[in-house]
């Protein structure tokens, strides 16, 4: 059970919240006259638009495939992946490292797929021609 403190009547709305939350309040917002907005950096506002057009050219193909215009929407779609890629070269780089080992994991678990789907079928077998005697 917690504990909620009542405010008496009259009393002020500082009084009620508990003393760690009163800090808080008075801590000034982004952008207020107390502490001003950080600037963007040239950088990150060519980052942005790149990242808008990425995001616009993806939602752009979903709806041409959506629609029923396969290969509009697919090209469409590819060239929103290849600007989206373009930006992130490093994370590029480090998947097509890591895409070996990727594959192994992945080829690894559709051998254990293959191998539950073989069981599951001599498993049907048997019940089959127990049913059948």
């Amino acid at each position: 059970m917690v504990a909620v403190p009542i405010p008496r009547s009259g009393a002020s709305s500082q009084s009620r919240y508990p003393q760690a939350f009163a800090s808080y309040s008075e801590v000034p917002a982004a952008g207020s006259a107390s502490l001003p907005a950080p600037a963007p950096s040239p950088q990150s506002a060519s980052a942005d638009w790149t990242h808008y057009v990425a995001a616009g050219t993806l939602l752009a193909g979903g709806v041409l495939i959506a629609t029923g215009r396969r290969r509009a929407g697919v090209a469409v779609a590819a060239a929103g992946t290849a600007m989206a890629l373009l930006e992130e070269q490093e994370t590029v780089r480090t998947w097509w490292k890591n895409l070996p080992g990727y594959l192994n994991d992945a080829q690894h678990f559709l051998d254990k797929i293959e191998g539950y789907l073989k069981e599951a079928s001599v498993q049907g077998q048997r019940i089959q021609s127990i049913l059948r005697k």
